[in-house]
């Protein structure tokens, strides 16, 4: 599934275990935009936060996992807390990203049930008109 908003793409994977979109993986990135958005005067260009909150809204009980950056935010739903963060980042540039990678079949041993993507956009300058258009 994916959406936008004025100023970030959201790309989500479906849940293994419900067959579909989680709200609450959507609320979290949002809340998790939002956070990033609240820090930038406060950090440098290169600020990063990772960690972990529970999904209180999902009915499974899921833990998720995630990396905070600039430009990108990653969420890691159902996975082991044993498991690195560059594992799953790897695992996301397989599915979410543009370059073909091989990678090993057992590179995960358990994959998340569902991931989502936060992707900036760049910003559009603004247009200007060179004449006044008359009605």
């Amino acid at each position: 599934m994916m959406w936008k908003t004025k100023t970030h793409q959201f790309t989500a994977t479906v849940c293994q275990r419900t067959g579909r979109s989680c709200p609450a993986l959507a609320q979290m990135a949002r809340a998790v935009v939002q956070a990033m958005e609240v820090a930038v005067p406060a950090t440098t260009p290169d600020f990063e936060i990772d960690g972990n909150s529970e999904l209180t809204y999902c009915g499974q009980g899921c833990t998720a996992r995630f990396r905070a950056e600039k430009d990108q935010i990653r969420i890691f739903c159902g996975t082991s807390a044993d498991t690195s963060i560059e594992a799953l980042d790897n695992y996301a540039d397989m599915l979410f990203g543009l370059d073909f990678t091989m990678r090993p079949a057992g590179m995960l041993p358990t994959p998340p049930c569902a991931m989502l993507e936060v992707s900036a956009l760049a910003p559009q300058p603004a247009k200007q008109l060179d004449r006044q258009v008359g009605l």
